[in-house]
């Protein structure tokens, strides 16, 4: 038991040395409703009437209904695609990791489809 407490705490210590050494590049929690400023609605499939609209919602199920927000797709089997911009412009990640985090909770019962990410 001992061996399993020493090997935990080893974990959570290199686990907070990696948070404190760890830098946020990009951040989006949609609290504000300037939102719209920051991201750019792609004009693909509009010309074919077939470009979903979207909205910000905490969704259907959510712990906490501010804190919770997240672009929402306002229509079924429409197409989409948005864009926003790195805050503090071009930056690199020569020699270090790049980890992404996004979410994806999917409400409504569809056939096909899914959530993508793209760099």
């Amino acid at each position: 038991m001992a061996r399993l407490l020493k090997i935990f705490y080893c974990a959570l210590f290199f686990f907070s040395v990696t948070c404190v050494f760890s830098e946020v590049i990009f951040k989006e929690e949609f609290a504000d409703g300037d939102w719209e400023k920051r991201w750019v609605v792609s004009e693909w499939k509009q010309k074919e009437g077939t470009a979903g609209k979207w909205s910000v919602s905490a969704g259907n199920f959510y712990g906490d209904s501010k804190r919770d927000k997240g672009l929402k797709t306002s229509e079924d089997a429409r197409f989409y695609a948005i864009t926003a911009e790195f805050p503090n412009g071009p930056w690199s990640n020569d020699g270090k990791d790049l980890i992404v985090q996004f979410s994806v909770k999917h409400e409504q019962k569809i056939d096909c489809g899914g959530g993508y990410l793209k760099l």
